[in-house]
Protein backbone atom coordinates (compact mmCIF):
# COMPACT_ATOMS: atom_id res chain seq x y z
CA UNK A 1 0.00 0.00 0.00
CA UNK A 2 1.55 3.69 -0.82
CA UNK A 3 1.70 5.58 1.71
CA UNK A 4 -0.17 9.40 2.03
CA UNK A 5 1.63 12.46 3.12
CA UNK A 6 -0.09 15.17 4.44
CA UNK A 7 1.39 18.58 2.79
CA UNK A 8 0.67 22.30 3.87
CA UNK A 9 -1.29 23.33 1.47
CA UNK A 10 -0.04 26.51 -0.01
CA UNK A 11 -1.32 29.71 0.91
CA UNK A 12 -2.89 32.59 -1.82
CA UNK A 13 -2.28 34.91 1.09
CA UNK A 14 0.53 36.34 3.00
CA UNK A 15 -0.48 35.65 7.68
CA UNK A 16 0.45 39.11 7.71
CA UNK A 17 -2.82 40.34 6.20
CA UNK A 18 -4.91 38.52 8.61
CA UNK A 19 -2.58 40.63 11.74
CA UNK A 20 -2.95 43.58 9.89
CA UNK A 21 -6.95 43.70 9.75
CA UNK A 22 -6.53 42.58 13.73
CA UNK A 23 -5.00 45.91 14.27
CA UNK A 24 -7.43 47.62 12.08
CA UNK A 25 -10.34 46.22 14.53
CA UNK A 26 -8.65 47.69 16.97
CA UNK A 27 -8.22 51.19 15.75
CA UNK A 28 -12.13 50.54 15.59
CA UNK A 29 -12.31 49.64 19.22
CA UNK A 30 -10.35 52.66 20.31
CA UNK A 31 -12.17 54.86 18.14
CA UNK A 32 -15.59 53.28 19.40
CA UNK A 33 -14.30 53.52 23.01
CA UNK A 34 -13.15 57.60 22.64
CA UNK A 35 -16.62 58.17 20.96
CA UNK A 36 -19.22 55.80 21.74
CA UNK A 37 -21.95 57.23 19.14
CA UNK A 38 -19.05 57.22 16.31
CA UNK A 39 -20.74 54.53 14.12
CA UNK A 40 -24.79 55.67 14.70
CA UNK A 41 -24.01 59.02 13.37
CA UNK A 42 -22.05 57.98 10.59
CA UNK A 43 -24.80 55.84 9.47
CA UNK A 44 -27.39 58.78 10.03
CA UNK A 45 -25.13 61.16 7.30
CA UNK A 46 -26.48 58.91 4.31
CA UNK A 47 -30.45 59.50 5.79
CA UNK A 48 -30.11 62.92 7.54
CA UNK A 49 -27.82 66.39 6.33
CA UNK A 50 -24.38 66.19 8.02
CA UNK A 51 -24.64 69.61 9.37
CA UNK A 52 -27.74 68.70 11.31
CA UNK A 53 -26.29 66.57 13.43
CA UNK A 54 -24.08 68.34 16.16
CA UNK A 55 -22.06 65.68 17.24
CA UNK A 56 -20.98 64.90 13.41
CA UNK A 57 -19.69 68.94 13.34
CA UNK A 58 -17.98 68.60 16.62
CA UNK A 59 -16.40 65.32 17.02
CA UNK A 60 -15.80 63.88 13.31
CA UNK A 61 -15.24 67.38 11.58
CA UNK A 62 -13.19 66.97 8.65
CA UNK A 63 -10.01 67.75 10.99
CA UNK A 64 -10.45 65.69 13.66
CA UNK A 65 -8.98 62.85 15.36
CA UNK A 66 -11.98 60.22 15.19
CA UNK A 67 -11.90 61.26 11.79
CA UNK A 68 -8.31 60.83 10.53
CA UNK A 69 -8.10 57.31 12.63
CA UNK A 70 -11.31 56.17 11.19
CA UNK A 71 -9.94 57.57 7.97
CA UNK A 72 -6.18 55.69 8.27
CA UNK A 73 -8.40 52.66 9.17
CA UNK A 74 -9.99 53.19 5.16
CA UNK A 75 -6.43 53.72 3.92
CA UNK A 76 -5.26 50.13 5.55
CA UNK A 77 -8.12 48.28 4.92
CA UNK A 78 -8.41 49.49 1.07
CA UNK A 79 -4.46 49.42 0.42
CA UNK A 80 -4.91 45.31 2.16
CA UNK A 81 -7.82 44.79 -0.56
CA UNK A 82 -5.86 46.64 -3.87
CA UNK A 83 -3.32 43.68 -2.39
CA UNK A 84 -5.63 40.53 -2.33
CA UNK A 85 -6.74 41.75 -5.54
CA UNK A 86 -2.87 42.08 -6.64
CA UNK A 87 -2.21 38.72 -5.77
CA UNK A 88 -5.12 36.92 -6.61
CA UNK A 89 -4.76 38.67 -10.36
CA UNK A 90 -0.53 37.79 -10.46
CA UNK A 91 0.41 41.64 -10.32
CA UNK A 92 3.44 42.93 -8.60
CA UNK A 93 3.05 46.59 -8.55
CA UNK A 94 3.12 48.38 -5.34
CA UNK A 95 2.09 51.94 -6.33
CA UNK A 96 -1.44 50.77 -6.69
CA UNK A 97 -1.52 50.10 -2.73
CA UNK A 98 -1.54 54.54 -2.61
CA UNK A 99 -4.13 54.73 -4.95
CA UNK A 100 -7.14 55.25 -2.40
CA UNK A 101 -4.79 57.89 -0.37
CA UNK A 102 -4.20 59.79 -4.07
CA UNK A 103 -7.72 59.60 -4.72
CA UNK A 104 -8.71 60.70 -1.64
CA UNK A 105 -6.63 63.40 -1.63
CA UNK A 106 -7.65 64.67 -4.65
CA UNK A 107 -11.03 64.82 -3.73
CA UNK A 108 -10.35 66.80 -0.57
CA UNK A 109 -8.31 69.15 -2.42
CA UNK A 110 -10.97 70.08 -5.01
CA UNK A 111 -13.44 70.54 -3.01
CA UNK A 112 -11.15 73.10 -1.15
CA UNK A 113 -9.97 75.00 -5.05
CA UNK A 114 -13.71 75.02 -5.37
CA UNK A 115 -14.28 76.89 -2.25
CA UNK A 116 -11.81 78.85 -2.25
CA UNK A 117 -12.07 80.34 -5.82
CA UNK A 118 -16.11 80.51 -5.66
CA UNK A 119 -15.65 81.80 -1.93
CA UNK A 120 -18.12 79.37 -0.89
CA UNK A 121 -15.71 77.14 1.42
CA UNK A 122 -18.64 77.16 4.50
CA UNK A 123 -21.31 75.71 2.00
CA UNK A 124 -19.05 73.25 1.46
CA UNK A 125 -19.20 71.50 4.98
CA UNK A 126 -21.72 69.15 4.43
CA UNK A 127 -19.42 67.51 1.24
CA UNK A 128 -16.21 67.38 3.17
CA UNK A 129 -18.24 65.65 6.06
CA UNK A 130 -19.56 63.26 3.39
CA UNK A 131 -16.75 62.56 1.76
CA UNK A 132 -14.89 61.59 5.22
CA UNK A 133 -18.15 59.21 5.98
CA UNK A 134 -17.99 57.74 2.64
CA UNK A 135 -14.66 56.72 3.50
CA UNK A 136 -14.91 55.79 6.96
CA UNK A 137 -17.97 53.43 5.99
CA UNK A 138 -16.27 51.82 3.17
CA UNK A 139 -13.55 51.05 5.99
CA UNK A 140 -15.64 49.26 7.88
CA UNK A 141 -17.52 47.42 5.94
CA UNK A 142 -13.94 46.18 4.12
CA UNK A 143 -12.96 44.49 7.04
CA UNK A 144 -15.12 41.41 7.67
CA UNK A 145 -15.69 41.23 3.83
CA UNK A 146 -11.48 40.67 3.54
CA UNK A 147 -11.70 38.29 6.56
CA UNK A 148 -14.24 36.11 5.23
CA UNK A 149 -12.01 36.40 2.23
CA UNK A 150 -9.46 35.01 3.50
CA UNK A 151 -11.12 31.86 5.21
CA UNK A 152 -12.46 31.12 1.53
CA UNK A 153 -10.04 31.87 -1.62
CA UNK A 154 -11.63 29.59 -3.58
CA UNK A 155 -14.55 31.88 -3.90
CA UNK A 156 -12.04 34.92 -4.80
CA UNK A 157 -13.36 36.22 -7.82
CA UNK A 158 -17.00 36.82 -5.74
CA UNK A 159 -14.99 38.90 -3.30
CA UNK A 160 -13.36 40.69 -5.44
CA UNK A 161 -16.86 41.59 -6.99
CA UNK A 162 -18.17 42.41 -3.39
CA UNK A 163 -15.34 44.64 -2.82
CA UNK A 164 -15.76 46.28 -6.10
CA UNK A 165 -19.40 46.99 -5.56
CA UNK A 166 -19.12 48.46 -2.03
CA UNK A 167 -16.76 51.06 -3.84
CA UNK A 168 -19.34 51.64 -6.75
CA UNK A 169 -22.55 52.01 -4.31
CA UNK A 170 -21.04 54.29 -1.68
CA UNK A 171 -19.38 56.00 -4.59
CA UNK A 172 -23.12 56.55 -6.34
CA UNK A 173 -24.09 57.49 -2.65
CA UNK A 174 -21.96 60.04 -2.19
CA UNK A 175 -22.05 61.72 -5.84
CA UNK A 176 -26.11 61.88 -5.38
CA UNK A 177 -26.51 63.15 -1.32
CA UNK A 178 -24.31 65.69 -2.94
CA UNK A 179 -26.30 67.00 -5.88
CA UNK A 180 -29.15 66.69 -3.35
CA UNK A 181 -26.65 69.23 -1.00
CA UNK A 182 -25.94 71.40 -3.90
CA UNK A 183 -29.03 71.65 -5.12
CA UNK A 184 -30.42 72.74 -1.63
CA UNK A 185 -27.78 75.39 -1.58
CA UNK A 186 -29.22 76.78 -4.56
CA UNK A 187 -25.82 75.82 -6.44
CA UNK A 188 -27.06 76.33 -10.94
CA UNK A 189 -27.61 73.16 -12.20
CA UNK A 190 -24.37 73.64 -15.00
CA UNK A 191 -21.90 73.62 -12.52
CA UNK A 192 -23.03 70.65 -10.62
CA UNK A 193 -22.40 68.90 -14.29
CA UNK A 194 -19.18 70.55 -14.81
CA UNK A 195 -17.88 69.36 -11.35
CA UNK A 196 -18.88 65.98 -11.93
CA UNK A 197 -17.72 65.26 -15.30
CA UNK A 198 -13.98 67.04 -14.05
CA UNK A 199 -13.26 65.81 -10.72
CA UNK A 200 -15.89 62.76 -10.45
CA UNK A 201 -16.35 60.73 -13.31
CA UNK A 202 -12.91 61.60 -15.50
CA UNK A 203 -10.63 60.62 -12.35
CA UNK A 204 -12.00 57.48 -12.27
CA UNK A 205 -11.71 56.88 -16.28
CA UNK A 206 -7.97 58.12 -15.97
CA UNK A 207 -7.78 55.23 -13.14
CA UNK A 208 -9.45 52.26 -14.71
CA UNK A 209 -7.83 53.06 -18.08
CA UNK A 210 -4.51 53.01 -16.10
CA UNK A 211 -4.85 49.91 -14.14
CA UNK A 212 -7.38 47.74 -16.64
CA UNK A 213 -4.55 46.88 -18.78
CA UNK A 214 -2.55 44.88 -15.70
CA UNK A 215 -5.58 43.32 -14.16
CA UNK A 216 -7.22 41.99 -17.73
CA UNK A 217 -3.70 40.86 -18.44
Amino acid sequence: MKEFELITRESLFPSWILYALIASTTILAVVKLWRPAVFQYITATFVKPPSTIPYSRENLSFFGKASWMLLVNYFVVSGICIYMVELYFGIENIWYLGVPIIYFIFQALSLFLIGGLSGEIKRLNEHFLLLNFTYHSIGLLLIPVLIIWLLNVDFSLYFIYGAASIFGAFWLIRVIRGILFALRNKVLWYYIILYLCSLEIWPLVAIYVLLIADFKG
